[in-house]
């Protein structure tokens, strides 16, 4: 070849040329792409002849892609290619490379790569899409260290961040195992987010709502598991489980109330720092009776949910205008409008804006005031025009109070007992004298206006608090702020029948080693988290902190349907959301796959 060869880093735009490459050397093209920007390139004039790619994973590498224009092999392009990204790799301090290879453990052994067991690949790895299922199974594994990688500081507490039933889920799995553990939480009692909204019945029964380990650690206190089939009220989950079990002595010597977490960190690194990151303690900063203070730990497990962090009544995901304005006339959540805030709308009329289960109890608790109390209106906008999935699948959904809930406001919605504006996108509220009036926009472009308002109830979901760990190396689906890996499984404008596949610690895990989310937490803005979920989530990921793989990916979860399943991509804000924790899922052996392999 005439022409010099060059190197350059890999745009989006270079991808055909890349996946022509790959194919051409019956390559897999799985993943590649979302990693485009870690290949490197040879080009000869304007044509690219050569692809590597080096998928960082934390302090990791995976090297993959290594392929050459067809012709063009002997003369050096795969060698400048593979050479180059080992320079980068040490240049950026990572600990070691990997790669899965079928044809060419010789060729990548003259660099120093040894053959090692594919169990004991790094924990990161394995969520790639190479290790879930794009190379067959009779690939080998072969690994290149790059510097030693020191051992991480012994004795340290796993920090649990947040002690509703999720967290304290985890910390059942890490007394069972005999971890240590912190565990803190910002509100003043176990449960505090369930305690907000206490007075809403929830729709899985007492079956759904116990964690397994929990119940295992209550029982020797002479503590009785509530009748399997009734339905709780969410403050009797923290009253009658929560409570009691936060009241074991293993557990209340290392729970921390009232300690609100503000920023995670590692020990004398920032975000950019790559050397000596995996042994660094983790620093957990909290406020606790006023004073700032900071937890040193191995590893942390977040839990802190998002119920603190409600969605605005603005479609466009910002506070409509004048909403700020109007915060005195608008409740965020669940109000307990038969209890403790009767009197704040009985009389009045109430716009409830959501399309989830949050707005239907809201719905329904107004609607029963109205009965009683004349002149209680009601009013509902929902963003989308189509209800199929806001009222659910009746009968067919496996949960009948599930079921039941969307039922009943069907039935309320076709009474006639209330106003609905489908369609309905908000972008502005007003003051209208001692009124409030809000505007937007219809499913046709059309302006709407709801005048006469006395109080908003805002249900339209929840969103994550990503500024505790602004300083971690986190992986996050980009538009649902969910863990990466579960982005395409919850997706509310794909799915919506309640099934999620099988995951555990491996699609929890994120490029910071140690550090995970769970809970609803974990599924970011995604409307369709189960309790129970958590709790299996909880087994996987403590598991794997133990050293026990084994267990750890042992997860399968089976999820009640809803009833109503799209056969293709969903209507964009009609996804059903939750009441708060509504549990219903089994753990079962994992079915393990027949091997592929490359014949």
């Amino acid at each position: 070849m005439n022409t010099p060869i060059t190197l350059r880093q890999a745009g989006a735009s270079d991808w055909p040329a890349v996946e022509a490459l790959l194919r051409a050397h019956k390559l897999p093209t799985e993943g590649a792409r979302d990693h485009l920007a870690t290949y490197l390139l040879a080009v000869s004039g304007w044509e690219v002849v050569g692809c590597a790619g080096a998928e960082i994973h934390g302090s990791v590498a995976l090297l993959r892609s290594v392929a050459v224009a067809p012709g063009l092999a002997g003369q050096g392009i795969g060698r400048l290619l593979v050479e180059r990204l080992l320079q980068e790799a040490r240049a950026r301090d990572l600990a070691a490379i990997y790669l899965l290879t079928v044809t060419a453990p010789e060729y990548f052994a003259r660099y120093g790569f040894k053959r090692m067991k594919i169990e004991d690949a790094p924990r990161a790895l394995k969520a790639s899409a190479e290790f879930q299922g794009a190379c067959p199974a009779c690939a080998a594994l072969m690994a290149l260290p790059l510097r030693s990688a020191p051992a991480a500081e012994p004795g340290l507490p796993v920090a649990v961040l947040g002690a509703g039933p999720v967290g304290l889920a985890a910390v059942a799995q890490l007394v069972e195992r005999g971890l240590p553990f912190v565990v803190l939480e910002a509100g003043e009692q176990v449960g505090a987010n369930l305690s907000d909204y206490a007075h809403v019945q929830l729709f899985s029964p007492w079956r759904f709502d116990v964690d397994a380990a929990m119940a295992r650690l209550l029982a020797p206190t002479g503590w009785s598991p509530p009748p399997d089939a009734e339905l709780p009220r969410a403050g009797e989950v923290v009253e009658r489980v929560l409570k009691p079990f936060a009241a074991l002595p293993q557990v209340a010597a290392s729970l921390k109330l009232g300690a609100r977490v503000t920023a995670v960190s590692r020990e004398g690194l920032d975000k950019v720092k790559t050397a000596g990151r995996e042994a660094a303690a983790f620093l957990v900063r909290y406020v606790q009776d006023g004073r700032e203070q900071e937890l040193r730990a191995r590893a942390v497990i977040d839990a802190t949910g998002t119920w603190n962090q409600p969605n605005p009544l603005g479609a466009n995901g910002l506070k409509a205008l004048g909403e700020a304005e109007a915060a005195d006339r608008i409740f965020y959540g669940i109000p307990d409008v038969a209890g403790a805030l009767r009197s704040r709308y009985e009389g009045k009329r109430t716009l409830v804006v959501g399309a989830g289960h949050s707005a239907a109890n809201a719905l329904l608790a107004l609607a029963e005031l109205a009965k009683s109390s004349p002149g209680t209106r009601l009013a509902w906008a929902v963003r989308s025009p189509v209800l199929q999935r806001v009222f659910g699948g009746g009968s067919a959904d496996a949960l009948p109070a599930r079921g039941a809930l969307g039922a009943s406001l069907r039935r309320l919605r076709d009474s006639g007992a209330l106003e609905f504006f489908g369609g309905l996108r908000i972008d502005r509220v007003e003051r209208m004298g001692d009124r409030l009036r809000v505007s937007g926009l219809d499913a046709q472009g059309q302006p709407v206006a709801v005048e006469d308002i006395d109080e908003i109830v805002c249900a339209t979901g929840q969103r994550p608090d990503l500024s505790l760990t602004a300083e971690l190396r986190l992986k996050l689906d980009p538009w649902l702020e969910s863990t990466e890996a579960l982005g395409p499984l919850v997706d509310p404008n794909l799915h919506s029948c309640g099934t999620v596949r099988p995951h555990g610690h491996r699609e929890l895990a994120h490029p910071e080693p140690g550090f995970y989310t769970v809970g609803v937490k974990s599924y970011g803005r995604a409307p369709t988290f189960l309790m129970a979920t958590g709790f299996e989530q909880a087994r996987s990921v403590v598991a794997a902190l133990a050293g026990d793989l084994a267990a750890a990916d042992r997860v399968e979860l089976e999820l009640p349907e809803t009833g109503v399943c799209s056969a293709g991509p969903a209507e964009a804000g009609t996804a059903s959301g939750c009441c708060g924790p509504a549990p219903a899922v089994a753990a079962l052996p994992k079915v393990v796959a027949a091997p592929r392999c490359c014949g």
